[in-house]
């Protein structure tokens, strides 16, 4: 198979609150981009060729993955290729008048000689073997395989998350929003099994093309000349897709069960780009709880029920609770903070008293001084 990622539809809403970076450059769990998990997938599935359809602000994401070594894409024959779009003139907006990166995408398809092609979206995380979804396929006979799971969503995923309506014989008979406030919705994990002159027929004339528009309109309008089968994943899922998902997830992957299921389902790694960086330092006054703290980090304060990516420091006496803080933030003495989101190089100055809420909380741009 060939792996292909459709580029977030709405990169200035990254799910981290962040205008620089697309969303699948958001970080997670502390030492993660959300891009790891889908690379680690197809990986793990011995799919080394993969395309990546960008849409705007992706220079953090291929910076990020590179060549693609720390995924063992760095290859002679496949690896990864970027699609990012191109502009006829610099005058317009950042989304106007796209070249048309999905059909250059779809033109490398038509060169390559594998017939099976896999659509994910890197905004949904999970830790899979598309291998048994593929063989699934080819048994059904079907035109599209579409992978969901059921599990309850959040509030501030509704908007963007597509559920699936489910013949008695798992056939995919309608797609649309996913209903509030109920249990075991069928949810799609943004990925779609197909022979890539299906993919090429349901995306022709299409410039740039985000999974949303993919499954809600492109794939919807299909449902009736295109048999399209559906295959149950039962692991974690999470969809950072907003501020509030961000903050959700990044602190629900606390729960060692939810962690587990995630890093080390059925032995299957995820892997991210590595860096040379120091262990975390402790500190005599450090008290962490029910915390993940990534390496470089130095603290000497407390951190309670919070996610802290590289090379964060937290000076003596500043407490830190149900917070997401990433690279290179520094909270200095006495500093209080709950429920906050820091982006990159954020400074906390002394004995300032930050509050948010679980429901709504409060996101520093990055390179601010508080």
């Amino acid at each position: 198979m060939i792996g292909l990622c459709l580029s977030d539809p709405h990169p200035d809403r990254a799910g981290d609150g962040s205008t620089v970076r697309t969303l699948s450059a958001a970080r997670f769990a502390g030492r993660y981009r959300l891009v790891d998990f889908m690379l680690s997938n197809m990986v793990n599935s011995k799919i080394f060729t993969i395309g990546m359809i960008l849409n705007s602000h992706y220079q953090s994401l291929i910076s990020h993955i590179g060549m693609g070594k720390d995924w063992d894409l760095a290859r002679k024959s496949g690896g990864v290729t970027f699609f990012p779009p191109y502009y006829a003139d610099e005058r317009r907006s950042v989304n106007n008048e796209l070249d048309g990166p999905l059909q250059r995408a779809a033109e490398y398809l038509t060169e390559l000689k594998t017939e099976y092609v896999i659509i994910a979206d890197s905004s949904i995380i999970y830790n899979m073997d598309y291998r048994k979804a593929f063989e699934a396929h080819k048994k059904s006979g079907s035109d599209v395989t579409a992978i969901y799971t059921k599990k309850k969503i959040t509030p501030g995923e509704r908007e963007n998350t597509v559920s699936f309506e489910l013949s008695e014989e798992g056939r995919v008979t309608g797609v649309g929003l996913a209903p509030p406030n109920a249990d075991n919705i069928n949810v799609s994990l943004g990925a779609y099994i197909m022979h890539k002159r299906n993919f090429i027929q349901l995306t022709a004339g299409e410039k740039n093309c985000g999974m949303l528009r993919f499954s809600r309109v492109l794939l919807a309008e299909a449902l009736e000349r295109l048999d399209v089968n559906s295959y149950e994943f039962k692991g974690y899922s999470a969809h950072i897709c907003s501020v509030e998902t961000f903050f959700h997830y990044n602190l629900d992957i606390l729960e060692i069960n939810n962690r587990n299921s995630l890093f080390d389902f059925e032995n299957r790694q995820i892997f991210t780009n590595r860096r040379d960086s120091l262990p975390a330092k402790y500190g005599k006054n450090a008290d962490i709880k029910n915390s993940l703290v990534a390496d470089g980090c130095q603290i000497d304060g407390t951190v309670i029920n919070s996610t802290i990516c590289r090379n964060v420091k937290i000076a003596t006496g500043a407490v830190i609770k149900n917070c997401v803080l990433q690279d290179d933030t520094i909270v200095e003495k006495n500093a209080s903070l709950d429920c906050i989101i820091t982006d990159n190089s954020v400074i906390i100055s002394e004995n300032r008293n930050m509050m948010g809420y679980r429901t709504y909380p409060v996101y520093i741009e990055r390179g601010r001084v508080i």
